[in-house]
This record gives structure tokens, sequence and C-alpha cells, in this order.
């Protein structure tokens, strides 16, 4: 059991920073790989693998991808206040963590199995739901399978995993480096996961450009599956939590937990600064599929698909490289400040996109590579990875700072209510988060028809990809600068959180003597 989580509130106060041991950073840290696999791996592939691959019309699979995450408005908040008022032996996170993985991997793998839509039965326009079609019984199917994994499984793992990591450290700077490490699992799986795509058309090996993926998903699917467990596990068996610490504790009834939550200021300019940001850029992030494989690849599939993965990996090698000088930055300026900063350049990083999603001849490299005893050309659109970078440098780093502040926002509530709910606050903001990529993911089908996308087609118009990176450039930018006007009025300063902490201690202290 590591030290931190053996010492009691009162030994805190007296020595408020203790470093959480690298062992346990580590094994709870893994759990971020676990959760991008999830959302990834299983979750992002099925709009391509739907659309691009099976012809479901975009409507259809936008639609039932975007009712889980409806659902999980009721859910998350469900699983948070059960978990938190959970007393066993196991602590109050592990049993619902090793729930949520079994789920994730079983569903991760069942996924792809839908029932057969016939060829050519799309259905066409905005409303293909008003009459029943070939593709209903897909639909329903996607519908029910997504529910499972995300509304339920997902929401178990995810919430409660961050909720144990909320309450590993009670140090203001402690807290940006702990997520760190999930942080950085997190985008080392990202350094993988856009390459699911590609094995599964390499897979299919002279038919992929045909099948686009929809068999060789199977076998990576069990790939994902195993992933998922190897990389979560390790929270459960070999991270502890503080068991006893919470028995004392009376439990809070779903009303008044709601009642708190509503009065906490700093936690909603969290949460509408993060719903902002990710609506914005789930909207129209599903053009940067497109993009890449029907205008730089020229409607290749299998080198759209490498393209568009190389992208998303110089996104995740810099976030990885950007995470411990970013941390370092947050000790030295403060978390807010630091957000700050981070939305600003995101709106500049993201601008960038027109001028670096081109498909001139001076955008591509090609390199020679000996290979298999014969010679092998690799094609690289190296403009796009000057955006990757700033985007890894800046974008992707958020998430840190975000979760660290998130554990500011618990003291204050623990201040005023007597109460630990690290996992009730961490599921109304990963609903709010799941909320806004709902409502982006139901328009994300209509904007992908309005723009004119015809899945059938080897090549899509000018006018349809002109449409694609006008969207791109208009809502990426936009979001980062309205979050910004959030965050600028974020009032827990570095000073208020040392003050609220100072006054636990002191609480906690006369309990300890009473």
């Amino acid at each position: 059991m590591s030290p931190i989580m053996e010492q009691n509130s009162a030994d805190e106060a007296e020595h408020p920073h203790v470093d959480v041991p690298t062992k346990t950073r580590f094994l709870w840290g893994l759990g971020g790989f676990a959760d991008a696999t999830i959302i990834y791996g299983a979750g992002s592939m099925a709009n391509v693998i739907y659309i691009n691959a099976l012809g479901i019309n975009a409507a259809l699979v936008n639609l039932a991808c975007a009712i889980p995450r409806f659902l999980d408005f009721f859910t998350d908040p469900l699983i948070g206040h059960l978990s938190d008022n959970t007393r066993s032996r196991w602590g109050r996170r592990r049993p619902w963590i090793l729930f949520g993985l079994l789920v994730c991997a079983v569903l991760g793998v069942l996924l792809w199995h839908p029932p057969r839509s016939p060829a050519g039965a799309a259905p066409a326009g905005f409303w293909p739901l008003l009459a029943y079609s070939a593709q209903s019984p897909v639909f329903w199917y996607l519908a029910v399978m997504m529910t499972i994994l995300f509304a339920v499984g997902y929401a178990a793992f995810s919430i409660t995993h961050a909720a144990m990591g909320y309450e590993m450290s009670t140090d203001y700077n402690e807290r940006t480096h702990l997520f760190k490490w999930r942080l950085s699992a997190f985008a080392l799986a990202g350094f993988l996961t856009p390459w699911f795509i590609p094995l599964a058309i390499w897979l299919e090996g002279p038919r992929g450009q045909v099948l686009r993926g929809a068999q060789g998903v199977i076998p990576v699917s069990v790939v994902i599956g195993a992933l998922i467990l190897l990389s979560g596990l390790p929270s459960v068996f070999f991270c502890r939590e503080r068991v006893a610490e919470h028995w004392h504790e009376g439990k809070v009834s779903f009303r008044s937990a709601i009642k708190l939550t509503l009065g906490n200021r700093p936690f909603w300019l969290l949460v509408i600064s993060n719903f902002i940001t990710k609506f914005l850029l789930n909207l129209t992030g599903i053009f940067f599929v497109y993009v890449f494989i029907y205008h730089i690849a020229g409607g290749q599939q299998a080198l759209g698909a490498a393209l568009v993965a190389v992208f998303f990996n110089s996104i995740n090698v810099t976030n990885l490289l950007a995470m411990a000088p970013i941390a370092a930055l947050t000790d030295r300026i403060g978390k807010r400040a630091c957000l700050l900063v981070m939305l600003a350049m995101s709106s500049v990083a993201y601008a960038s996109l027109w001028y670096t999603l081109g498909n001139t001849p001076g955008a591509f490299l090609h390199l020679t590579l000996p290979w298999g005893g014969g010679a092998h050309t690799l094609v690289l659109q190296w403009p796009c990875l000057i955006t990757g970078v700033l985007i890894g440098v800046f974008t992707n780093t958020m998430p840190m700072i975000k979760n660290s502040m998130l554990a500011d926002v618990c003291d204050l509530d623990e201040l005023k209510s007597g109460h630990r709910r690290e996992a009730f606050f961490g599921a109304v903001f990963v609903t709010t988060d799941k909320i806004a990529m709902a409502v982006s993911l139901a328009f994300q089908g209509f904007l992908l028809v309005a723009s004119g996308f015809d899945s059938k087609l080897d090549l899509q118009t000018a006018a349809t990809i002109r449409f694609w990176l006008l969207a791109l450039v208009i809502t990426q930018p936009l979001s980062c600068l309205i979050a910004l006007v959030s965050i600028f009025m974020y009032p827990l300063t570095r000073e208020r959180c040392h003050e609220i902490r100072a006054e636990l201690g002191a609480r906690e202290k006369a309990r300890a003597q009473a």
C-alpha cells in the first residue's frame, strides 16, 4: 500500500506535499491507456467502419452513436453517486472499475457483428428513420451495442478510475503531476489507436480497397479487448484506496448531491469551458478522416487511412513529450493561467489547418526504404505534421490541467459539505462532456450528408471537400476562444486552494483529537 494512501488527513495537513510513489503513479496511470483504447479503438472506429465500409447512412450511424451519450446524462451521475456511497473491503472504486473493464472488453468485440444489410439499401436524405428500411436492424444493433458499451461499461470504468486519482493526493501541484501519468498513457494509446483501421484494411489484402476494413476489424477488435484488460486491470489489483477513511462518512442522498453540486461555481465554469470545447471540436472532427482519404490521398483508402494515422501520431507523440514541461509550467504560473495560455495557442493551432491540409505535389515527401528484399516508397504529407505538433502541445495537454483543477473543486465541496464526492463531480463533468459529444454526433451525420458525401464514390466533389475544410477551420479555433472566456472567470487560485486545504486539515485534526 502506498504511503500517500496510508496517511490520514491530519498527517497530510502537517506535511502537505507527499509524493505518490512512482510505481503507484505508473500502475494507476495505465488506466489512461485503457480509456483511450475504449474511446478510439471501439467508439470512434464505428463511424468509419459502419459508414465508409458497410455503407450505412451517416445520419443513422451518428444517431445510433449519440443515443448512449444522451443516456449518460442519467447513468453517469448515478454511477458516480453509487461509487461515492459504496462501502466494501475493496473500497469505493475498484469494484466499479473491474465491472466497467469487463463490459468494454466484451462489447468491443461484439460491436462488429451487425445483421447483414443488403448492398445499395442505404436510405437517402436527412430523415432515414421516418420509415423502416433494410438498414434499420443495423441501426438498432449499433444503438444497443454502443449504449451498453458507453452508458454502462465505459461510464463505470472512467468515472471511478478518475475519482481514484482525485483522492490520491491533497497537494495543489502533485495532483497535476499525478494526472500527467494518466494522460501520458492516454497519449501513448493515441499513438496506437489511429492504426487500427489501416491494420484492418491491410489484413484484408488486395480486397482492402473494396472492403475498407469491414472484415479486418474483427481480428483487430480482439486485440483491442486484450489491450483494454491488460492496461486497466493493474488499477484494480495493484492500486489501493484509503478504504477505512470513508467508513465514518454518512451517505449522501442523490437529491442532496445534486443540490450541493449545483452551488459550486468554480466547477460549473470548468464544465462550461469543457462543454464548449468538446462540442465544437467533435462537431466537425469526423471530417479529418475524410479530408485525408478523399482530398489528400485522392480516394486511396489505405493511403488515406495511413496518412491520418500519421497525423494523429504526431499529435500524440508531441502530447506525450509536452506533458512534463506543461506540468512544470502549471507549477510555476498556476493552473488557471496555464490553461488560458493553452486555449489561446490552441486556437492558432487549429486555424493553421487551412494551410496545412493541402494536396499539392510539394506537400508530399516520398521516402524509398529497403524492406523485405525490395524497395518500398513511404509517402508523407508533411505540412499537416506542423499542425499536429501544435495541437499536441497546446490542445491535448489541457485535460491534465482540468482534472487537477477538478480535484481542487472537490476540496472546496468537502469544505462546504463535509463529504468527499470525487466520483459524483467527475461523473457530472464527464456527463456534460458526453452530452457535448452526443449533440455533436447527432449533427455530424447530417453535416456529412449535407456536404454531399457519397460512400459509393471513389472520389468526392470539390464542393464537398471545401465544405469539410471550411467547417474545420471555423469551428475548431472558435471552440478554444469561447472556452477561454469561461476559464478567465475561474476563481480558485493557488493561494485559495492552499487556504482550503489548511481549513480541511484543521478540521480533521480537531476531529481526530475529539
